[in-house]
């Protein structure tokens, strides 16, 4: 018999119950978005889905129905969602993982239903994938898995299945399985509509500790799997010879490298990794920030695949290891296991061209090195949502040279709303010897108790300590949190991303939300932040104070005003009368439109002066997602600084503005160009991308980037270019 599209299934399970049993598919399931096939006949069904936003614990506006089965190699999950006006249902044709404001629905399984790491499958309603990685404090939206979607829309709604196989996720090695479950489906509209099944909190921010318990699972295949990843890059670049001679570009020889990677699932949740003459190049530039008043290194997020999966446990508050510090490796490897709530992992890195960050009080020094070999070794034990770790990072460089760090952490959650987390790092820093790279950095003296070290690289030795400390309350109506973090001066991570030292930081932070629900608001928020800097010798470095308001209104909208407050000393001047006011918008009002901006002016640290003072700045940003059809996006964006000082001299003006477009044929071809100018540097790129996919890792593309700069009687001229083309498959056994 068939019901809603599907064979009869057993008695829906609804919102008030908190735990399932799934019964093995009577048949085979093709992915096909038609949930008629014998497979699903006696599936379980889950209906009684409760909203989360805006209206907390309300019935929702549509009616969501999900099957969930399963064989020996996948799980099998089918969402029927309901819509009175189909017509209005946002769906892209896009590239994975970017369907944030499109209807979706999901899937978040913890596979050892301990609360400490979980899996989200989602898909939009034509079958576009995204995925992502949770922990209980944190989300990673950049790791990839495969699974198979298969979507299209109704007359009433749409239907989506999936197959999740259990290879691509971390299974312990039992028989009887027993694991977490959470099924959320978005509604937007006038709201955003979040809706889950079971009903979930906001005085918990912990949604893995608020999953249901899935039982039923037995007997499937976990361990043995082998996978295969060759690839082949050939390449072309060119540049300039001489950067103030238009007329010295020099066209480089074609080259082609081959690169292989290698992952074995183990028994009991074992996984090895290991990578030779890896690609780690990313097809996309990252997007240029404004950084011509700032004296810190900037932070730019890890998008290689390497170093994206199972990179939760080895995130720490201080960021001790940041494996952009493995800048161009020949070879790496990575374990990572479980035995019991105790996780392990390990990787081991041979690189050939080394970055130092080197942080000082005021200032980062930025070094580029030769060959060095990275070892990181990480144990955590995990505790139901809490956990205590430590953490060993050494880097050490060809030649002399090396710096390491042992650190302890820990976070402790209690009465659901209240987390306590902490971290300590002892690092020990022993200096290459080497004038030529000392070169690149500036000339200033650290250290503390009557001990002073050189910036230079004249092999000093030295030892540092950082800490920090959070208490916290994280509810629906009332949050706060007060923080301490300190680091000496002698402190260094090499192998992390620590950009200034010397520095003891106390601060505090509280915000009240109300849900007045009502058409013309939806919610409100006002916050207040602020606190003390001071260095290890005892002078203030800051005092900052810091209150906004924000407001979510009708049409997925929402706006806020946030102000600032400051007195601080930079380089021996005391410097008064700093304060900022900002306002920002972003609405997502229309499936074909969303646009927002922030606006920012008032008195400012110029930092890049000899003697800083201060002066006036203004900045600015517009953004927009443009669909003019279903499978073209255009994403234009523009930021725009400005600083002036007090005599009315300009300091620096300038802006970067920055286009996407996304043509998407199918599912696996799509065609991409990114053209961004800097004004700020003159600079123009353009980058052309033809790319077909067929999962996340077997994937063909062809491209190019072009960068010119302008040439006052010449215009734009090139000053370098690359043309490349990879070729990447990936083998599962």
């Amino acid at each position: 018999a068939q019901q809603n599209g599907a064979l009869e299934t057993a008695t829906p399970i609804t919102s008030d119950v908190r735990a399932l049993t799934i019964q093995r598919a009577a048949g085979p399931i093709q992915i096909d978005a038609e949930t008629g096939d014998a497979g699903w006949a006696g599936a379980t069904r889950i209906t009684g889905f409760v909203e989360l936003t805006p209206r907390e614990g309300a019935a929702p506006p549509v009616e969501t129905e999900v099957l969930l089965t399963y064989d020996e190699a996948n799980l099998y999950v089918a969402f029927i969602a309901r819509d009175p006006t189909p017509q209005e249902i946002r769906a892209t044709l896009q590239p994975r993982d970017r369907l944030w404001q499109d209807d979706w629905v999901g899937v978040l399984l913890d596979p050892y239903g301990d609360a400490s790491l979980g899996y989200y499958f989602l898909s939009n309603p034509i079958g576009v994938q995204a995925d992502l990685q949770m922990t209980p404090t944190s989300e990673d939206a950049s790791i990839d898995f495969i699974y198979t979607t298969a979507g299209r829309i109704t007359e009433d709604g749409y239907i989506i299945e999936m197959a999740i196989p259990f290879r691509s996720l971390r299974v312990p090695d039992r028989t009887v399985q027993s694991w977490g479950i959470m099924l959320v489906r978005t509604f937007p509209r006038s709201s955003r509509h979040y809706l889950t099944w079971p009903s979930m909190s906001r005085n918990n921010p912990c949604q893995l500790c608020q999953v249901a318990r899935l039982d039923g699972i037995e007997a499937i295949r976990t361990g043995g799997n082998l996978e295969l990843l060759p690839a082949v890059v050939a390449s072309q670049a060119g540049r300039l010879r001489n950067s103030s001679d238009p007329g010295s570009f020099e066209q480089g020889r074609v080259s082609a490298e081959p690169s292989l990677g290698l992952k074995y699932s183990f028994q009991r949740g074992w996984m090895a990794e290991a990578t030779l003459n890896p690609d780690f190049s990313q097809v996309e530039s990252d997007a240029a920030q404004v950084d011509v008043n700032t004296t810190f290194a900037l932070f730019y997020p890890e998008r290689r695949p390497f170093f994206q999966e199972g990179m939760d446990l080895y995130r720490t508050p201080l960021d001790v290891f940041y494996s952009r510090s493995v800048n161009s490796p020949q070879a790496a490897t990575k374990l990572t296991g479980r035995a019991g709530r105790t996780s392990i992992g390990y990787i081991g890195a041979r690189d050939e061209h080394t970055p130092f960050v080197i942080p000082f009080e005021e200032r980062t020094g930025i070094v580029q090195a030769g060959r060095s070999f990275t070892n990181v070794l990480r144990v955590r034990q995990n505790l139901g949502g809490s956990h205590v770790g430590a953490l060993l990072t050494d880097r050490r460089l060809d030649g002399g040279g090396s710096g390491t760090t042992v650190s302890a952490d820990g976070q402790y959650r209690f009465g659901e709303m209240y987390n306590i987390s902490g971290h300590l790092v002892l690092s020990h820093t022993r200096e290459p010897d080497d004038a030529e790279l000392s070169a690149q950095l500036p000339t200033l003296t650290f250290g503390e108790g009557g001990r002073q070290y050189t910036a230079a690289f004249d092999g000093e030795s030295y030892t540092g300590h950082a800490g920090f400390l959070r208490v916290a309350r994280d509810a629906r109506t009332w949050s706060w949190n007060v923080l301490y973090l300190g680091t000496s001066p002698t402190y260094r991570s090499d192998a992390g991303f620590q950009t200034q030292n010397n520095y003891h930081r106390a601060t505090g932070w509280t915000g009240l939300t109300f849900y007045p629900n009502r058409p013309f608001l939806e919610r409100i928020s006002a916050s207040l932040f602020g606190g003390s800097y001071w260095n290890f010798q005892g002078a203030r470095i800051q005092d900052v104070f810091a209150p906004g308001v924000s407001a979510t209104l009708p049409r997925q909208t929402s706006i806020g005003i946030n102000t600032t407050f400051r007195e601080e000393t930079f380089r021996g001047v005391h410097l008064t009368g700093i304060r900022e006011y900002g306002l920002w918008l972003n609405s997502n009002f229309s499936d074909a439109l969303g646009a927002g901006f922030q606006l920012g002016t008032g008195r400012r640290v110029a930092r890049t002066l000899a003697a800083p003072e201060v002066g006036t700045g203004r900045d600015a940003s517009v953004w927009a997602t443009i669909k003019p059809l279903q499978r073209v996006v255009i994403e234009p964006s523009l930021s725009y600084a400005q600083l002036r000082l007090l005599s009315g001299d300009e300091l620096f003006s300038g802006y970067i503005a920055r286009t996407r477009f996304n043509l998407q044929y199918n599912r696996e071809l799509n065609f991409r160009l990114v053209v961004q100018y800097n004004d700020f540097g003159d600079r123009l790129d353009v980058e052309p991308l033809l790319v077909y996919q067929l999962n996340p890792f077997s994937i063909f593309y062809v491209g190019s980037t072009h960068g010119s700069s302008q040439f006052d009687e010449l215009g734009f001229v090139g000053t370098d270019r690359q043309y490349f083309a990879k070729f990447q498959y990936l083998f599962r056994r």
